[in-house]
């Protein structure tokens, strides 16, 4: 389990934006965010585009990254969102990372989830190289990838699998092949990775976050952290993100 002292700005009111990977929804984070609102925080989980309660948005195949940037953009317009701690998981770090770059006011600080942390012009497919062969496996040839299974991403606990694998809906691939657009994340904004243990695809980006003296926290999880150690994530999140030199072991 990792610790770190909470700051001074700890006990002061937060709005957490929790952004869900491929494959999921809002619903993935239903163990996590109870923790951190029964902290007194804000916590909003939105599903993106073409995804669980979402699945039906007519725009099928043609929903790409750009899609969901923009869609997560209004639904912090529409909220009146602003100074929101941004939590990415896997395919969301994408995500937070493009609205970030561009509604940079409306964002205090990023967490990556064990996720893709691009540079503008990077998708998915470009950094982690064996995942294009997947998607056209899941995707049969079409645009439309049928879900991985949580076994593949170190899962190894029966009801977790069981669990995910139930929310689980088809992803449109354009999400993974289309690269980070515009301005990525402001090089002064406050970010931190989560490094999920059991699952070696993002080892690499850790490393190099900690090459750039970017905090650093680890989690004994398979790629789910929010659903196996939501306690342990909710208390790294509930103490900020720390300096940027400040590891956490």
């Amino acid at each position: 389990m990792s610790s770190v002292d909470p700051p001074s700005l700890a006990d002061s009111r937060r709005t957490y934006v929790l952004v869900h990977g491929s494959w999921a929804g809002g619903w993935i984070w239903s163990r996590l965010g109870p923790l951190l609102e029964a902290t007194g925080h804000e916590v909003h989980a939105p599903t993106l585009p073409g995804l669980a309660e979402r699945g039906d948005d007519p725009r099928g195949a043609e929903i790409g990254l750009s899609t969901h940037i923009d869609d997560l953009l209004g639904y912090l317009e529409r909220a009146g969102l602003e100074r929101v701690t941004l939590v990415g998981h896997s395919y969301g770090g994408m995500v937070i990372a493009g609205v970030a770059g561009r509604a940079p006011e409306r964002v205090s600080a990023l967490v990556y989830l064990d996720a893709f942390a691009p540079e503008p012009g990077q998708s998915c497919f470009d950094l982690v190289p064996w995942l294009p062969d997947v998607f056209a496996e899941l995707a049969g040839g079409g645009e439309i990838a049928q879900p991985l299974d949580p076994a593949v991403l170190g899962v190894d606990d029966a009801a977790d699998a069981d669990w995910l694998r139930a929310g689980s809906t088809p992803m449109p691939v354009r999400t993974h092949r289309e690269p980070l657009p515009g301005p990525g994340r402001p090089e002064a904004m406050p970010v931190m990775y989560v490094r999920c243990l059991r699952f070696e695809a993002f080892a690499e980006t850790a490393a190099r976050f900690r090459a750039l003296g970017l905090p650093v926290a680890e989690l004994d999880s398979h790629h789910f952290a929010q659903v196996s150690r939501p306690a342990e994530l909710a208390d790294l999140l509930l103490a900020g993100v720390p300096a940027r030199t400040e590891s956490i072991a």
